[in-house]
């Protein structure tokens, strides 16, 4: 269940309160939301995210921080060709307009925040 004030967001995640989360027109594994708006329209969202084994393109409408909680994620960054490999205790952060392909090579959780 999640409580948000103009002072503050809590939430308890409970099996039934996941949703799809939605990239391209797809559902790409399953979010639960902690935060969904910042202060004066400014954007922030925060939650819990995961996924299944899968591969999918996923381009950063905005700036993301990832801290992983389980599994493995691929990151594959189309521009670079750098890839970014997140396990369980690692963060990262990515910019606003990075196209990216995502692979989850075992059950991934993570907490992320987006903002900009």
């Amino acid at each position: 269940m999640a409580t948000q004030t103009a002072e503050y967001a809590r939430s308890v995640t409970e099996a039934d309160e996941w949703e799809p989360f939605m990239a391209g027109g797809e559902a790409v594994g399953e979010v639960h939301w902690v935060r969904t708006e910042g202060a004066e329209g400014v954007t922030l969202n925060v939650g819990l995210w995961r996924s299944g084994p899968q591969s999918f393109p996923y381009p950063f409408t905005a700036d993301e921080t990832i801290h992983a909680l389980e599994g493995e994620l691929v990151i594959d960054l189309v521009e670079s060709g750098e890839q970014v490999v997140l396990r369980p205790g690692d963060i990262a952060s990515f910019t606003k307009g990075t196209k990216s392909t995502w692979t989850v090579t075992a059950p991934f959780k993570k907490l992320f925040v987006i903002s900009g």
